[in-house]
């Protein structure tokens, strides 16, 4: 609960105006709170407080003879303070249950996390994206290497964060089944609970001094340590792009451009995700608190998801600034939630 600034007559009002508009989509006046919400107040009084309101930049007044409409600070009162979470419905609990069920684990860790923006997406109506664990900071867990032809074999390489990569490398010379596995069991035990970020030249020579496996094994440590170099920066996956047009905010085309610009570049949507790695749990962020005037109509709601205490990523929804944060913020947090979990039992 956030410090409270206003009297409760002007909280009353400038929650009652959030919600409304959130609902509807259009600046709401005095005669309609007055009408819809049984303040035992007049219209005239109404009016006046929202003026008081705007003067103290709560509220602002898109047209001249429209009612009015949170400012980016109101917003930040509204959420901080006035806001009343929503719960879960039943079936969006049954849902998101049913999604992370153990007995459905993906093959793959990305189709997993996938899946997470895909649930978010359905269950808020908004773009939704999710930030990959950063893979230089997890730890080896084992490593299996399995021959796929004379000259490929395939390197599942696992982290402790439950993250698979499957890589596949060319070898100089053909191994048997029985060497990679000899290969692997070595690995495995002198890489557990190596991170990756440590994973560099000096481990790879020290390994190749212990190890009686030849040259060629040389060549494939190197081919592996190259291949995992590619792969230490996270990702971002996006989902439900295609939801904003149901907002009436981005109905005008400049509007739709500039967000679709930031959704279809993976630089700027890593630097909007990252931000939430700064803070642990949920972040909301409003308007111009983004940092990017792109998206100085948008708000994000982020909650990072972590394994054994330790944040390996975040998931998030971005919006427009009228979103139902009410609703949003329980989606966000409880998926966040759900997905830690399901990556500690995984």
């Amino acid at each position: 609960m956030g410090r409270r600034e206003l009297d409760p007559r002007k909280e009353k009002i400038l929650q009652v105006v959030t919600d409304d508009y959130i609902e509807s989509a259009e600046p709401v006046g005095s005669r309609t709170i007055a009408r819809k919400h049984k303040l035992g107040l007049s219209p005239a009084t109404i009016r006046n407080e929202m003026a008081d309101l705007e003067e103290s930049g709560y509220l602002k007044q898109p047209h001249t003879s429209a009612g009015r409409i949170p400012s980016h600070r109101g917003y930040r009162y509204y959420v901080n303070t006035l806001m009343e979470q929503k719960q879960l419905t039943d079936d969006e609990l049954a849902f998101i249950k049913a999604e992370f069920d153990p007995k459905h684990k993906p093959a793959e860790f990305d189709s997993l996390l996938q899946r997470t923006t895909k649930i978010l997406a359905a269950l808020t109506k908004y773009p939704s994206l999710i930030l990959t664990p950063r893979l230089q900071e997890a730890h080896f867990r084992h490593i299996h290497l399995v021959s796929m032809d004379t000259n490929h074999i395939l390197g599942l390489v696992v982290m402790d964060t439950g993250f698979v990569e499957n890589i596949l490398l060319e070898t100089p010379v053909a191994y048997t089944q029985d060497d990679l596995n000899k290969i692997s069991t070595f690995l495995s035990s002198k890489l557990q609970g190596v991170s990756l970020m440590d994973f560099g030249t000096a481990i790879v020579n020290q390994l190749k001094t212990e190890a009686q496996f030849g040259e060629a094994f040389d060549d494939t440590l190197q081919l592996l340590l190259t291949a995992l170099g590619k792969k230490k920066q996270e990702r971002i996956y996006v989902d439900g792009t295609i939801n904003i047009l149901e907002q009436p905010e981005f109905k005008q085309v400049e509007k739709f451009k500039l967000l679709m610009g930031i959704l279809e570049e993976e630089g700027k949507l890593l630097n909007l995700m990252n931000q939430a790695l700064q803070k642990r749990g949920l972040n909301i962020c409003i308007g111009e608190e983004i940092n990017d005037d792109a998206v100085e109509d948008c708000s994000m709601v982020t909650a990072t998801y972590e394994v054994d205490g330790r944040i390996l990523g975040a998931v998030g929804v971005l919006g427009p600034t009228r979103m139902d944060y009410a609703h949003v913020v329980t989606v966000v947090d409880f998926v966040a939630k759900c997905l830690g979990g399901f990556l500690t039992e995984k």
